[in-house]
């Protein structure tokens, strides 16, 4: 009986073992896209990691005179870029003139998470997931980023 007691409780430890070895490790960007061309080759690039010509694209949206929903993608995807290159203070900026521009942009309030997260501001970040949550309807991304959250925290 003693034996069946002890090779639980080796499962249950590798049990947990293997669920805290299986929690991404890095959180998920939400890109935005719209029929805007140049928005659709800002996305594209933030989909293939093409940082630099992300942030190009955006700036090009955000220096112009187009329509606000452009301008709420390009913002979005700006802090993405800005997030993944490192600078996470111009990352948040961009998030929030999105979030400014339309308050239920769950993208940017998910990219905000991820900026957060990647600064180290990990409380910050869980927030921010938790309010892009909250203006989604079950977006894989930011359920995957609260699942991560939730994971790492947890081990």
């Amino acid at each position: 009986m003693r034996s069946v007691f002890l090779a639980a409780a080796l499962a249950a430890v590798s049990s947990s073992a293997a669920l805290a070895q299986s929690c991404d490790a890095e959180p998920q960007f939400a890109a935005h896209r719209t029929a805007n061309g140049v928005i659709r080759a800002q996305y594209n690039a933030v989909s293939r990691g093409e940082w630099p010509e992300a942030i190009h694209f955006g700036e090009e949206v955000v220096a112009g005179s187009g329509a606000p929903g452009h301008k709420v993608a390009a913002h979005t995807n700006l802090c993405a870029a800005y997030a993944a290159t490192g600078e996470y203070e111009m990352a948040i900026a961009a998030c929030d003139a999105a979030i400014e521009m339309r308050d239920d942009a769950w993208r940017a309030m998910n990219n905000r998470g991820v900026a957060l997260w990647l600064s180290g501001d990990r409380a910050a970040a869980v927030e921010a997931f938790q309010a892009a949550n909250a203006a989604s309807s079950g977006e894989d991304e930011v359920e995957a980023n609260l699942a991560m959250a939730q994971c790492t925290t947890a081990g």
